[in-house]
């Protein structure tokens, strides 16, 4: 894992994604990536807290044991990206897609989402808790396993979605 005392600058950071494909324990200081290519990339228990993503493509993405906490996505894209045992607790994200996409056991409490999509994607025994979500869908999702609590939100859809076993916990507030 990562070390909290040592924090690797964004230009050693963009360096290191441009020669590797595997991201292995590296602490990003908070920073802004404005239109990086992420795609394809793998990275285990690496941490981006605090950092702000715009027009970034996240597309085929491999993310494990990683910490995306208190970060702001806007325009991104996460297709077809493999999301396990990771965090974006407390993140922001506005027009963001998460389309077809594995998003196992991983947290996504005190998020703020606004025009955001799950479509197509699974998010089996993941957790939205004390998110506020606006015109955010997970159509045509597996949501077995998934516990949503104490969620507000305006213009949610769960439409085809497979939500057996899924905990709704006074998640039924409207904003």
């Amino acid at each position: 894992m990562f070390s909290e005392n040592q924090k690797t600058s964004l230009q050693d950071f963009l360096q290191i994604i441009q020669s590797k494909k595997e991201i292995d324990s590296v602490n990003i200081e908070p920073s802004v990536f404005t239109d990086i290519d992420f795609s394809g990339k793998r990275f285990i228990g690496c941490k981006f807290s605090h950092s702000h993503f715009f027009n970034c493509n996240f597309t085929g993405v491999t993310l494990r044991m990683s910490f995306l906490e208190f970060c702001e996505f806007e325009n991104c894209v996460f297709e077809n990206s493999d999301i396990q045992f990771c965090s974006f607790g407390a993140s922001c994200f506005t027009s963001t897609t998460f389309q077809h996409s594995d998003i196992l056991h991983t947290s996504f409490n005190g998020i703020k989402s606004d025009n955001t999509s799950f479509n197509d994607s699974d998010l089996y025994n993941s957790t939205i808790a004390q998110a506020k979500m606006s015109f955010t869908f997970f159509e045509s999702c597996n949501l077995k396993k998934l516990t949503l609590y104490q969620n507000t939100h305006n213009t949610v859809s769960f439409k085809s979605s497979n939500v057996r076993d899924t905990l709704f916990l006074d998640t039924c507030k409207t904003f």
